[in-house]
């Protein structure tokens, strides 16, 4: 008997059997339905991912424009957000056009985010920038020409800020979080978004992530990482046992330095949005929606990255309370 064919008979035999007993599945859709389907998903994910951009540009603009590095420079700084429309699939620029009730060309850069200070000089939301438009070379005092799909025309001085610009990215994402890298890129979730109901609270982790980049944080965590790495390499040359005490005692200093880091970075995110103008009592309330949706931990503080939420919120609290009372960063219990 040959075998190949009883397989062949078997394996039918099976697959016939299971689509025998499936269950009631409804009726077939077509695949312009499940495009509709798709479009009214799409639809909602772009007025979340707007409302976003929208929340965290104008809390980050409105920080960047209270703080003041320390050397004193002027930065020019384009307070604009785009989207290529070349980039977007069929469901996706149907989706985004039913929102916002207009048609877009095929070929451009969509305007999505504004500063104030652009819309003031006459950019406007979802203009349409013209697809020869390339990268601006931003310079002080330094006109940009601007020519838009539709024949508009625009020459615009950039704003000058005190601080090194950041430029900010909305991440479609479950995960709670935000962060920056050295590119002076900072990273913000919807995830997170969704859980701070208000600008205040957004303005704490903002602003918290600021001073990451404006504290040296990132380049001072890196170097320590390469001085850890180089003298480990000569404390091995000691033996085994000499290399293990090494790596054990200098891992437990820099999940110090990094728990102080962010002990810092809660601090002066604190202070930038107290000079901006946010409601503290807002932003400190921050550290109680992140504690209420993040698994709490109970492990030992000295084997953390971060301090602890509710650490984190009682001294926040108790800053809060400080500037209330009338002091400044001078008074303020902060090492440097």
């Amino acid at each position: 008997m040959n075998y190949q064919y009883l397989k062949k008979f078997l394996f039918l035999l099976i697959f016939f059997f299971l689509s025998a007993c499936a269950t009631v599945t409804g009726p077939p859709v077509t695949e312009e339905e499940r495009h509709q389907a798709l479009v009214d998903i799409l639809e909602v994910k772009w007025e979340e991912y707007l409302r976003d951009q929208q929340r965290v540009g104008d809390v980050l603009y409105r920080l960047l424009l209270v703080i003041k590095d320390k050397d004193h420079k002027k930065y020019p700084y384009l307070g604009i957000k785009v989207l290529k429309l070349e980039n977007l699939d069929k469901a996706e620029k149907e989706a985004l056009e039913r929102l916002v009730d207009r048609s877009f060309p095929e070929r451009g850069y969509l305007v999505t985010y504004v500063t104030p200070y652009y819309k003031k000089a006459g950019i406007k939301k979802f203009d349409v920038l013209s697809p020869e438009t390339g990268p601006f070379q931003i310079k002080i005092g330094k006109p940009i020409d601007l020519e838009f799909v539709g024949g508009k025309k625009l020459t615009i001085l950039p704003q000058e800020i005190n601080t090194k610009p950041v430029d900010f990215v909305i991440v479609d994402t479950e995960e709670i979080n935000a962060w920056v890298t050295p590119a002076y890129v900072m990273y913000v979730t919807t995830a997170l978004c969704r859980i701070l109901p208000s600008d205040a609270q957004l303005a704490a982790v903002i602003g918290h992530e600021l001073a990451h980049l404006k504290r040296g944080h990132i380049m001072k965590r890196q170097l320590l990482f390469t001085l850890r790495d180089i003298f480990g390499l000569v404390m091995g040359s000691f033996g085994r046992e000499a290399g293990d005490i090494y790596r054990l005692g200098t891992n437990f200093a820099l999940l110090k330095f990094s728990r102080d880091q962010e002990r810092e970075a809660d601090f002066f995110g604190l202070y930038y949005a107290y000079l901006a103008g946010f409601n503290l009592d807002e932003v400190a309330r921050t550290w109680v929606y992140l504690g209420a949706v993040l698994p709490r931990i109970k492990s030992p503080s000295i084997l953390l990255t971060h301090p602890v939420t509710e650490e984190r919120l009682a001294r926040i609290r108790k800053i809060v309370k400080l500037i209330k009372e009338g002091h400044t960063t001078g008074h303020l219990p902060l090492r440097r």
